[in-house]
């Protein structure tokens, strides 16, 4: 019966380990999306209108169109 006690709290050890280190991994994930966000958003802002930021990644590609340049809004 104790070695069935141990055993149960060894995995309910094990899991509750496994369980942080997935909510661990998943924030990290959000916190690096949020802070490539901010990091485009920051690039965006100082580029004139008509500039084309085009971004990327192994697993994603960001195109942004920065409004409208005059010639397009004219002619």
């Amino acid at each position: 019966m104790p070695e069935t006690a141990i055993g149960l709290v060894g995995l309910g050890g094990l899991l509750m380990v496994r369980l942080l280190y997935r909510w661990i991994s998943s924030r990290t994930h959000v916190q690096l999306v949020r802070l490539r966000q901010q990091g485009a958003s920051e690039r965006v802002r100082a580029l004139p209108p008509g500039s084309v930021l085009l971004e990327r990644r192994a697993d994603e590609e960001l195109r942004i169109e920065i409004g409208s340049s005059s010639k397009a809004a004219h002619g």
